[in-house]
């Protein structure tokens, strides 16, 4: 009888859980004690962050460092062949550029890729820009503009809502409570209205980004430095009273963080695995993806 050991699971039960053809859950293949490596076709020597992956589950976007011979930050993508990822390349212009680009988000349909980029013509020095997928290529993405931009740094986006009416982002502009802080922005009429700090339940004197929403939208996973964490970037949840009130940040535990950096988590599109990215001894280089069941993640 075969042990169920991290690399079993890696290569074969948790993709069979992404792809959906677990049609019986069973407890002992979704316990875990630690978190899984997605293995060296992701995951290399230089950082390996970000996830980002489209409905049909098979698509995979993310930040890659220092793949090219001059090195830099781009956009790698990966697809699903056999219950294997491919092995990750690199998205070329104008995806990826000379310019650092980083924290990739695909809209549902596959059709739009957002990215951050510190490339010309943006508000500030990193904005947020979205490419058009046309004739199953990628267009020059365009900026965003304001109220997402700014003149200060913007990053980190995501959207929640069946038609992605809201979006959380992470921004340094004026107004917040420290460094990196969380804003919103809601769609109306077509217009996105004027971006609103989530306040000091959620941000601080010190840094928090990427605030991952969950399935019904009631719950932010936010990467952020508190001194009660495990040690240096963890990754934590808020939720929502049904007066739309935020709660504090619960750290999600050892499961997820360590005395090391653990941040950027995603989910699959069934919300089953909660992928992140850490800087966790056993990985294959600086930052590398990793995952776990999100029916095991924990707070406290």
């Amino acid at each position: 009888m075969k042990l169920l050991t991290p690399a079993l699971i890696a290569s074969g039960l948790g993709l069979l859980a992404f792809n959906g053809l677990n049609a019986q859950r069973s407890p002992l293949s979704r316990a875990q004690t630690q978190a899984v490596n997605m293995g060296a076709a992701l995951n290399a020597a230089g950082r390996d962050s970000e996830p980002t992956f489209g409905t049909d589950r098979r698509t995979m976007y993310f930040n890659c460092a220092d793949r090219r011979p001059d090195g830099g930050n781009d956009i790698c993508t990966s697809r699903l062949v056999d219950g294997q990822w491919s092995a990750a390349e690199i998205v070329p212009a104008p995806i990826s550029t000379e310019y650092f680009e980083v924290e990739p988000l695909l809209s549902p349909d596959g059709n739009q890729l957002y990215i951050m980029s510190d490339r010309p013509g943006g508000m500030g020095s990193m904005d947020i820009w979205v490419s058009d997928k046309v004739d199953g290529e990628w267009a020059e993405p365009r900026n965003l503009g304001a109220p997402i931009n700014s003149p200060a740094a913007d990053h980190c986006l995501y959207f929640t809502g069946p038609d992605w009416s809201v979006a959380y982002w992470t921004s340094t502009r004026p107004g917040g409570y420290g460094g990196n802080d969380i804003w919103r922005s809601e769609r109306m009429d077509g217009v996105w209205q004027e971006a609103v700090n989530l306040g000091p339940q959620i941000n601080s004197a010190g840094s928090e980004h990427h605030s991952l929403p969950s399935a019904d939208g009631r719950s932010l996973y936010i990467t952020a430095t508190r001194d009660e964490g495990y040690g240096e970037e963890d990754i934590y949840v808020t939720t929502r009273d049904g007066r739309g009130v935020w709660g504090p940040l619960v750290n999600l535990g050892p499961l997820v963080n360590t005395e090391e950096n653990d941040r950027c988590p995603a989910f699959s599109p069934d919300f089953q695995i909660f992928y992140f990215d850490s800087e966790r001894a056993g990985g294959y280089g600086d930052k590398d993806l990793w995952w776990v069941y999100a029916e095991n993640l924990r707070s406290g």
